[in-house]
């Protein structure tokens, strides 16, 4: 549930209350969430001894991170989310932030948050602004911020909007000594907070102490914290199976124990004993004896052949067995995440069975993909907000990007070489083929569409080296991009991509005799005024070198 405030600002009191508020009412749910994430399953740790003479094992089984992990590589696998947009400009920019803030790592911890905790944050600040002036070149940057530290209201608004956000989080290890950075839309106040002297007013602990040490400029105009929200009841991924993983839990530590018991069995003694009882009172004779009856492992003067044996009870290893593949098929099915060792996903079904199986599974990761996106958007929104202000002319906008979610599964190349077969052969075009290949078939899909453009200028008998003339009037660079002007290739003379996509449209029609040389002339130079007159008398003339079919 959302927190919500009607306040602009807060004073000290109020933000070391909703502090207290948030470690006394939230953080313990978090921090159990938490604990069966890393493996120290509370419920099995913490269990009382039922007797100090028996086996007390407790093994937690560390399935809260196996779920976890396999929701998140499946849903938010580093570099599987990708952004697309027409306006070139706009996706190159956000592209190089990307890059600069490591984007694919934090996005997936973002995603992997979602599903322990059931939401997660990143809050964006403006790399290098000392002053209250903003450089053109400012650079947003983002970081992932842990849940348990970040206290977010929002107003009262049929859709709410984002009030105020504070952050805090220990400066020592014993935690009396805290930063906390309040967040409002026009202001970042930063504090120190120390324990006092004087206790709360219900005597159990030391009260808060915040002393103001800086006020900063927000430029972004928003609270600049990105959230992250697995649904409307950011219910994660463990908190709905978690009694079930306390069962397993208790299962396999009690199977443990009954192993160990059988392994203490007790020695029964028939018609004798371990040492003479009337004639050998000698204190700790039995312990001695038994010591060296486990040393020398042989029984001497036996009077009978069953004088010896061992009292033991049948463990019911096919009942354990049942109960254990029982509580772990249910924790897959109540969790909706399928067990990828299961035999059912064998290495030689078909794409499609996979997709049935999968089906409960891709529900629900469908729904979180789309809630996670909304804190995608914000954090483009952002960004944008910082590109506005520092003066950067860019045509698109945040809404103008694509989000496209790429699933994570094992890939069959020669299906997805058929189905983009059987697309192109639909008249599916070129971007839509590559997009549906796999990531393992086609790591980077904007490289692979380029390198076909440059295959088809190649095609058409157009140097492949760079379009390049006879008399070598028109310079490239080592990766083939056409270099208008001459000298050295720099980012403002080559073409791009998406450049050699259009020109490549322009030359197609010309091949196929839509249009002609003439037309083709002033279309190119319009489109790429960069390129002079006789480059482009260049480029069509090589279009003449193209020798027609033979008629039949």
């Amino acid at each position: 549930m959302l927190l919500r405030t009607d306040k602009i600002t807060l004073t000290d009191k109020e933000i070391i209350k909703f502090i207290n508020s948030y470690e006394s009412t939230e953080v313990p749910e978090l921090n159990n969430l938490w604990e069966y994430y890393v493996a120290k399953d509370t419920k099995i740790l913490t269990k009382k001894k039922p007797d100090p003479n028996n086996p007390d094992n407790r093994t937690p089984v560390p399935y809260g991170r196996k779920i976890v992990t396999t929701f998140t590589g499946y849903a938010y696998r580093p570099n599987y989310i990708t952004y697309q947009s027409n306006q070139t400009d706009v996706i190159e920019t956000v592209k190089a932030t990307f890059k600069l803030n490591q984007e694919h790592v934090k996005t997936s911890r973002a995603g992997r948050n979602t599903a322990i905790f059931g939401k997660a944050y990143e809050i964006v600040y403006i790399d290098g602004v000392p002053d209250e002036t903003l450089p053109v070149k400012a650079e947003p940057r983002f970081f992932s911020v842990d849940p348990r530290e970040m206290i977010l209201f929002y107003d009262y608004s049929p859709e709410p909007k984002k009030q105020i956000a504070i952050r805090y989080y220990d400066v020592d290890p014993v935690g009396n000594t805290r930063k906390v950075e309040v967040y409002y839309k026009d202001t970042i106040v930063t504090y120190d907070m120390e324990r006092s002297q004087q206790a709360e007013p219900d005597g159990t602990q030391l009260g808060w102490m915040l002393t103001s040490k800086d006020i900063r400029v927000n430029f972004f105009g928003d609270v600049p914290v990105v959230a992250y929200y697995f649904g409307d009841e950011m219910l994660g991924i463990i908190k709905p199976v978690q009694p079930l993983i306390d069962d397993y839990d208790l299962l396999v530590s009690d199977s443990i124990n009954e192993f160990d018991r059988f392994a203490h069995a007790y020695l029964r003694l028939v018609k004798m004993s371990l040492t003479d009882p009337v004639n050998n009172k000698t204190p700790g004779a039995d312990n001695r004896k038994l010591q060296l009856l486990k040393r020398r492992r042989i029984f001497e003067d036996l009077p009978d052949k069953d004088a010896v044996s061992f009292l033991t009870k049948d463990i019911p290893t096919g009942f354990m067995e049942f109960m254990t593949n029982l509580i772990r098929q249910e924790i897959h099915v109540q969790s909706h995440v399928p067990d990828f060792s299961d035999k059912t996903f064998a290495s030689d079904i078909s794409g499609v069975a996979v997709q049935r199986l999968l089906f409960d599974f891709e529900n629900v990761v469908s729904s979180a993909e789309a809630d996670f996106d909304i804190g995608l958007q914000e954090r483009l929104e952002l960004m944008a907000m910082i590109y506005q202000k520092g003066g950067r002319q860019l045509e698109g906008k945040p809404e103008d990007i694509t989000i496209t979610h790429t699933r994570n599964l094992p890939s069959d190349w020669k299906e997805s070489a058929e189905t983009g077969k059987i697309l192109k052969e639909s008249g599916f075009s070129r971007e839509t083929v590559i997009r549906v290949q796999p990531a393992e078939v086609v790591p980077d899909r904007e490289a692979e569409l380029e390198r076909q453009v440059r295959e088809e200028l190649g095609i058409i008998d157009i140097d492949i080296d760079g379009m390049v003339p006879e008399d070598g009037s028109v310079p490239v660079d080592d990766d083939g991009n056409v270099v208008v002007g001459g000298g050295e290739p720099t980012q403002d003379t080559a073409l791009n991509g998406a450049q050699i996509k259009s020109l490549l449209e322009i030359v197609q029609e010309v091949a196929i005799g839509n249009i002609t040389s003439d037309t083709a002339k002033p279309l190119i130079g319009i489109a790429f005024p960069s390129v002079s007159q006789a480059e482009i008398e260049a480029l069509l003339r090589n279009m003449a070198k193209i020798e027609e079919p033979a008629e039949e």
